[in-house]
């Protein structure tokens, strides 16, 4: 894992490197073990290195084969059955890397080699010969990679601070902006909340032709739209899962894992301590956040998983001091506004990872978009079910569902009437942003349509939140938070195959007996206690928000009030007070942000 960055002039001329050392240093956290700059003409390119695999200075980026250059950030996790099949083609590699493997599959095979990668990537390839580069990102977008086409220049980097150490001036996008207030996602476009930076989609690549300063982008990768036939079994995603989690115990250096007690962490928990051990290492490090809530706080379940796989166990605990001291270093890594505090409890568990000298960390993202974890996913298949005439399926469900989730009538109905309803969904955040003007609240709407149209369609619902709507704000999250540490972070359930697979099980597999994630408790019935295969309850690192934001409700009223962002879309700006905390933080979370990044509310 590091960090790339790179400037393109659109006139011939040189592009100079003091530019790019400032791009670079703005992100220097990425990659404390090494540095490199590689310059031809208008083109320059940067790299921090954060070593991860082959140790050794032959790793040193950027890289070069015959005429090709690359700078890259990521680890491709099956390179090493890609170099034996490259050798085959007579090819000889150099170093031990995954990037030597990169570039000779990229000369060997085009863009096509992206189809055979295996991992987490953005990288950029320059070919010297056609004066033309090659930005390319992963299929989900584990991996960042933003781009500015600015009238003069093209610059990209893997965070938007180095862009800004470019020589951008930082504005608001005011849609992106109003639908974070409004709705609480962000990423889910190509557009930031920085006018002009974007983000080079999940799945995408772009070429820009020196000579011509023609820019082409091309989608390499989404989901099919229809399951395979036969579909997979519950059996095949365990395997797949399996395989998935060898992969990404390839290391150099010491790897660990992110343990919050709940079933997706839990059963990566457990299966890497086991691999580990094959592997002949006993230890096997979890890091787990304790809440000081006790109605959020999961390590009691955390400890069981500990006891019995065995693990090395250390508890990052925060407290509001922790919370009040930290969190502006905390939302400065972020860049963007997050969802709530507690993405401050996954800055605390990788500043833990770091004090116990882990390098990687495994984490359990990406369980619940793929295997219908989240309780509104209940939703979306009744209406599934109601659909397509299935009604004695449906009352089966839903009662077993009541029985085995904490699901309620009234949170049944009210939730139907939420996410499927636009016009009800509409009325209810509305009412909530009743303080935005009226101008910037109707803004909001097409995306609250589109969010309630995709109810209808479970799998439609799957592909649309892996690819943009749910899951890219969380691997924002974990890849900053873990960044900040120089820790690199790794999803198993985010690979392909795991993708695929799940995808393709019927809903009726992966919701099942009342049980969200059906598959992968009976996975973890195998390998972890029974109260942890079958809980009830998900929870998942969750701040004590309400405590928090209670002590620190004057700093953020403080903090809002000078806020020339929210005095531009606001009528008035609320008393805090009056508010539900959510959107209390979403307030919060501007005012920082628009003070911390000197961002323009000017057009």
């Amino acid at each position: 894992m590091c960090g790339i960055a790179g400037i393109i002039n659109k006139d011939p001329v040189p592009t100079g490197t003091e530019t790019l050392r400032a791009m670079m240093e703005a992100m220097g956290h990425r990659g404390p073990d090494d540095e490199g700059i590689y310059s031809s003409g208008q083109l320059s390119l940067g790299h921090r290195r954060l070593s991860i695999i082959d140790l050794s200075p032959a790793g040193r980026q950027p890289m070069r084969f015959r005429d090709l250059v690359i700078i890259y950030n990521g680890e491709i996790y099956n390179y090493l059955e890609l170099r034996q099949e490259l050798e085959s083609l007579g090819r000889r590699f150099e170093t031990g890397t995954d990037t030597e493997v990169i570039l000779q599959a990229f000369d060997a095979w085009g863009d096509e080699c992206l189809q055979r990668f295996t991992g987490m990537w953005a990288f950029a390839i320059f070919d010297e010969a056609k004066r033309e580069i090659f930005l390319a990102r992963d299929r989900f977008g584990i991996k960042p990679l933003y781009y500015r086409d600015g009238e003069k220049r093209f610059l990209f980097a893997s965070e938007i601070k180095a862009i800004l150490a470019g020589g951008v001036t930082a504005r608001m996008n005011e849609q992106r902006l109003i639908e974070y207030l409004v709705v609480g996602i962000t990423d889910h476009t190509e557009e930031t909340c920085f006018e002009g930076i974007h983000q080079l989609l999940p799945g995408c690549w772009m070429r820009i032709d020196l000579l011509s300063g023609r820019i082409r982008g091309q989608r390499y990768y989404y989901p099919a739209d229809r399951a395979v036939t036969p579909p997979p079994t519950g059996d095949d995603f365990a395997a797949a899962l399996k395989r998935s989690v060898h992969l990404h115990l390839r290391s150099d250096v010491p790897v660990g894992t992110c343990l919050s007690g709940g079933l997706d962490s839990s059963v990566v928990a457990a299966l890497a301590a086991a691999m580990n051990r094959e592997n002949g290492n006993s230890r096997f490090d979890a890091v787990t956040a304790r809440s000081e809530n006790p109605e959020t706080d999961e390590t009691p379940y955390a400890r069981q998983v500990v006891g019995h796989c065995g693990l090395r166990w250390h508890v990052a605990a925060p407290g509001y001091e922790d919370f009040a001291g930290h969190i502006e270093a905390c939302l400065w890594f972020q860049e963007e506004p997050v969802g709530s505090p507690s993405v401050f409890m996954q800055y605390w568990v990788m500043k833990k990872a770091k004090e116990a000298g882990l390098k990687v960390m495994l984490d359990g993202q990406g369980g619940d978009e793929t295997l219908l974890g989240y309780e509104r996913y209940y939703i979306a298949y009744f209406l599934e079910l109601l659909r397509k005439g299935r009604l004695r399926d449906l009352l089966r469900e839903y009662i077993l569902a009541v029985r085995n989730s904490r699901m309620s009538f009234w949170w049944f109905l009210a939730s139907v009437g939420y996410f499927s309803c636009y016009p009800l969904r509409r009325s209810v955040l509305k009412r909530r942003s009743r303080f935005l003007k009226r101008e910037a609240l109707a803004r909001s709407y097409p995306l609250i349509r589109s969010l309630s149209r995709d109810f209808f369609r479970l799998r439609d619902l799957q592909i649309t939140e892996i690819m943009g709507q749910q899951l890219s704000h969380l691997l924002r999250y974990e890849d900053r938070n873990s960044m900040a540490f120089s820790i690199e972070a790794r999803v198993p359930f985010i690979e392909a195959d795991c993708v695929r697979t799940a995808l393709d099980l019927p809903a009726a597999e992966k919701i099942r007996e009342g049980y969200t994630k059906y598959p992968l408790r009976k996975l973890a019935e195998e390998i972890l206690p029974g109260e942890i295969a079958w809980r009830r309850n998900k929870i998942g690192f969750e701040a004590p928000a309400d405590l928090w934001q209670k002590r620190h409700q004057a700093v953020m009223q403080a903090e809002i009030d000078r806020s020339c962002v929210l005095n531009r879309i606001c009528n008035r700006i609320p008393d805090l007070g009056t508010l539900n905390t959510e959107m209390q933080w979403r307030l919060y979370n501007i005012a920082i942000w628009e003070r911390m990044f000197d961002v323009s509310s000017q057009d």
